[in-house]
């Protein structure tokens, strides 16, 4: 039996074998994930700017890092 990789929980190994902190669309995912933490601690941030952030994460995490390899200028 070949044991399935899921993609979604790999959002930070490159496909391409990159440097976590030079491949481009890791670098944005973690971006939103630093950004989504530093709303959170703010005192006074409306939920929808939150949502809104969740939102872009999920949709990165659902796509996966795989997509942005294809136009990564480091791919080759």
């Amino acid at each position: 039996m070949e044991k399935k990789v899921n993609k979604k929980k790999i959002m930070s190994i490159c496909p391409s074998n990159m440097v976590r902190s030079k491949c481009p669309s890791i670098r944005v995912t973690r971006q939103l994930r630093r950004a989504l933490l530093m709303k959170q601690r703010e005192k006074e941030v409306s939920q929808d700017v939150l949502d809104e952030l969740r939102n872009k994460l999920k949709e990165k995490k659902n796509k996966g890092i795989a997509v942005d390899c294809k136009k990564c200028k480091f791919n080759v």
